[in-house]
């Protein structure tokens, strides 16, 4: 049976996704339940039910240009406040903890990655994907996914199971942060008896509606596109000149390129950078297009039979990190504050550490959270693709 909206019906088919993003963004702003559920699922759960639905096409040459010229420039709209010194330099003691809870998440890829070997295909790139995503967040998804092109049966499924995920996980950091049990085991300066109404002046100051004018559009694409072009084309000069396997799996890949040179510019050029307002928006809006896109791919079927053990597998990467973060931070004398927000950081990226330290009322850790967090992004990919590779060799 063939789709309402033939694949070759560019215009249409470009309406309807882009309406489907926005009703995503919109049920997301505007309802807790849906903020629950996350933006990223909304749009995959939404692209799985129009092409399953036969209103959309499974494959089509729009759903590739996505793959091959909107996910390179998002990622760079999204690392341009990745200025190295200024995080080394303003998040403190956590910086030390946040890199505590990535060693968590590797180790927690390789034992889930052996616990799971032969349950599923392709086990040792889910494990790299779940790296980058578990160190940084859903650009190292998409990155380090892009890089082996992992099919829409695993990932699309991977996606449901890591987003329930980390909702248990977040729901547990915030019961913890309040145990007597852990109180009593770990320093925690910043846990303070803060009122409503200083919760929330915390919060509106951070989520405000910000200025973005049209030069600031101009120049984020100018930069995001060169970018990605100057990291494609060292990729295929790099990948012709040199043999090793390895090399031009790690170093010739255009994702860690990408990363990289958008971070020698944003702390080099830091100043011009950071006086751009909006690339957070616009990249963000880029990913949610592509998980609207690999939701498109998928069969229904296919997604319910894979969620159970790659449920089990985020559950083992997870519980390690936190376990790993915990008990290592205790022995280096961490505060539990710093520790938790560290775990939320690497499972949910930037804006959700942001989140907890905001409405747990820890004023001095909000920024120091986002920059964890953006760190994250900076080494997720380069991290998830050594994962991978090296448990392509081991497995």
């Amino acid at each position: 049976m063939t789709s309402l909206i033939a694949p070759d019906n560019a215009w249409p088919l470009w309406s309807v996704m882009l309406a489907g993003v926005a009703v995503c963004i919109h049920l997301e702003q505007n309802h807790r339940w849906a903020a629950k559920v996350s933006g990223p699922v909304l749009a995959l759960i939404g692209g799985m039910l129009l092409s399953n639905l036969k209103v959309l096409p499974i494959a089509a040459p729009s759903y590739d240009l996505v793959d091959d010229y909107l996910v390179p420039v998002a990622i760079p709209l999204l690392l341009f406040r990745a200025n190295v010194i200024r995080i080394i330099r303003e998040t403190g003691s956590m910086f030390l903890c946040f890199h505590i809870a990535s060693l968590g998440t590797i180790l927690g890829a390789f034992l889930a990655a052996f616990l799971f070997r032969g349950s599923f295909p392709q086990v040792a790139e889910i494990a790299g994907i779940m790296t980058g995503s578990y160190i940084g967040g859903g650009v190292n998804f998409v990155a380090i996914k892009n890089t082996y092109a992992v099919g829409s049966e695993l990932t699309n499924p991977l996606l449901v199971a890591d987003n329930f995920i980390m909702a248990g996980m977040f729901a547990l950091l915030f019961v913890i942060s309040a145990s007597r049990f852990f109180l009593a085991r770990f320093a925690h300066p910043h846990t303070q008896e803060t009122n409503s109404g200083q919760v929330q002046q915390l919060a509106a100051g951070y989520w405000q509606r910000k200025d973005v004018a049209l030069l600031d559009i101009a120049n984020a694409l100018a930069i995001a596109f060169g970018v990605a072009a100057a990291s494609m084309v060292l990729t295929r000069i790099i990948r012709s000149q040199v043999e090793s396997r390895i090399i031009q799996s790690v170093f010739a890949n255009p994702f860690v390129l990408i990363t990289f040179f958008t971070v020698v510019l944003t702390t080099v050029c830091h100043r011009a950078m950071e006086r751009i307002h909006g690339t957070e928006e616009l990249g963000a809006y880029l990913l949610y297009v592509f998980f609207f896109v690999i939701g498109l791919r998928a069969d229904v079927w296919q997604v319910v039979l894979n969620v159970p053990v790659l449920f089990a597998f985020c559950t083992a990467m997870a519980a390690t990190n936190l376990i790993v973060t915990l008990v290592l931070g205790k022995l280096l004398g961490q505060n539990l504050e710093e520790l938790l927000l560290s775990v939320n950081a690497t499972l949910g990226g930037a804006p959700s550490a942001a989140a907890m330290a905001i409405s747990k009322g820890w004023s001095s850790l909000v920024l120091s959270g986002l920059l964890a967090g953006i760190w994250g992004y900076v080494i997720g990919t380069f991290i998830g693709i050594v994962v991978t590779e090296t448990l392509r060799r081991i497995l």
